[in-house]
Formats: C-alpha cells, structure tokens, sequence
C-alpha cells in the first residue's frame, strides 16, 4: 500500500489556533505526529488569523498530495433545522428552503455563506449547516497550493455525532458538544432532528449546562425521559460530569470516544477535535 493511501492530515481549526494530527494507516490509524499552534483572533473575520497558520503547518508536514481533512470548531459555524425538506420539488427548491432556515435567525448575512445540508430519514426534518463561503475557498485553495488532496470538510459537532453514532441510538435525545468557549447541542426525537442550539461556554459551564438542556427541551418538545449524552474531551474534568436534574429527571452520561494509538486523553486533549474527525 502506498504511502499516499495510508497517509493523512487533519487539521482543526479554531478561531484562535491549530491543532493537527499526522496520521498513518487506513482501517487503524496510528497518531505519528501532532503540534499546536496559536494566533490572534482576527476580531472582522473569526477564521482569518488561523488560516495564516496553515500554510507553514502544510509545509512541515511535507503534504506531498497526501489526503488532508478539515475539521472547522463550532465557533466558525452556525446550524438549523430544516424543518420539511421533503417537500421541494427540486434541487433548486431545497436549496431556497434550506436558506430560509438560516435566515430568519441571521438576516441578510446568510447571503455569505455555503450551507450544506445533511441527510434525513424520510419525512423527518434535516441538519444544515453554515459557514463562510470564503473560508471554503480559502481552504481549498491553500491544501490545494501545498500540493495535498482535500478529501473532507467536517464540522465539528458532526464529527462528533457520527464518531459516536452507536452510542447515541436512542428514540429521544440531546447530544451536547463541548468545546472551549461553546457548547453545542442536537436534539432528536422518533429519529428525526428537532432542535439545534449554540451557546458560549463560560468557565462554569457544567453548572449553567443543566439550565440550557431544560430550555432545549422545552423548545424541541422532548418528554422528561429521554437519552442526554455529553462529549467534552477538550475540557478538563468533562468527563467525569455526574448529575441528575430533578426536574425532569434525566442523568447525564458521558459519550467518551476511543482515542487511536500516539494519543492519551488527559496528555493530548487539545488534539481531541482532530482526533474525533480522523475516522
């Protein structure tokens, strides 16, 4: 098998640094090697600063047309709900409903964007999500540039979901994502999406965490008893959360991935969003 085959990159990008992971092995990928870097946040355009880092991270790794996946954090992107995306009668349409979804929460900012829509079941309501139109540009033109393959671009709260999937099977349940500086929560019930939500992560964001999950349940319609896991591999002590609501009697349980050879989750948490879309 070559090398370019067994070789991979996944870069996470974040607002404020980078972190990637060098990869080898299809089936089982093995971590060969990982870095960090920081820069400033670029307060017009959140991903700019970042983005600066990655021709030289690129160039170390000495791509050579290896396959390269993009993981972009939570704090670069936006989601909805579309609520009945069966009902365009064309690509066109799907797209203008899709859109809609977007903007009655953002206005006339969408019009910036490239949002992508996942799949759904029949007849149940679909993900989308949003992110700079430029950023995908952006990034396409510089893996492109230092001679790799982009092969995937993955949001973060995506990745996650997916990487967790079998663990997430119930009828009814949030999935909440945190990061550093955002939560993120899915909410599903009789195995279609309803409800999506955002919010910024303070240092105390287990004890304000319960208060977001009841409104979520309000607002997505969920009953009292439903499946609430938590993913939190970036942020020290998230994965020994242990509490109960008691008003709507729910136990948080821990969606703790399994991490590949070359990593440790307490040692290289900081590479945990790279790690969760190297699958």
């Amino acid at each position: 098998m070559s090398r370019l085959w067994r070789d991979r990159l996944v870069l996470a990008i974040y607002p404020d640094h980078v972190a990637w992971l060098h990869a080898t092995g299809s089936l089982h990928p093995r971590v060969i090697a990982k870095d960090m870097v920081s820069c400033a946040v670029d307060k017009a355009s959140s991903w700019r600063g970042a983005f600066s880092l990655l021709p030289d991270i690129l160039h170390a790794v000495r791509t050579d047309r290896m396959r390269v996946t993009a993981m972009l954090s939570n704090r670069l992107l936006r989601y909805a709900i579309v609520p009945n995306p069966d009902s365009a009668r064309s690509r066109e349409e799907l797209d203008k409903l899709t859109r809609h979804a977007f903007e009655r929460a953002h206005g006339d900012a969408v019009a910036g964007w490239d949002i992508r829509l996942s799949d759904a079941a029949p007849g149940h309501p679909a993900l989308a999500c949003a992110v700079d139109r430029e950023l995908i540009v952006a990034l396409r033109n510089t893996v492109a540039t230092s001679g790799a393959r982009l092969t995937s671009i993955q949001p973060y709260l995506m990745a996650a979901f997916n990487r967790l999937d079998r663990a997430l099977r119930t009828p009814d349940g949030i999935f909440v994502l945190a990061e550093p500086e955002r939560l993120s929560l899915l909410a599903w019930k009789q195995a279609g999406w309803c409800g999506v939500q955002q919010v910024h992560a303070t240092d105390d964001w287990v004890g304000s965490l319960y208060g977001i999950v009841d409104r979520l349940t309000i607002t997505a319609g969920l009953h009292d008893h439903y499946s609430l896991r938590l993913c939190a591999p970036e942020l020290a002590g998230g994965e020994s959360v242990d509490c109960v609501s008691a008003a709507n009697d729910w136990k948080v349980e821990m969606a703790v991935p399994a991490w590949p050879p070359g990593l440790t989750p307490i040692q290289d948490r900081i590479f945990a969003g790279a790690m969760l879309a190297l699958s």
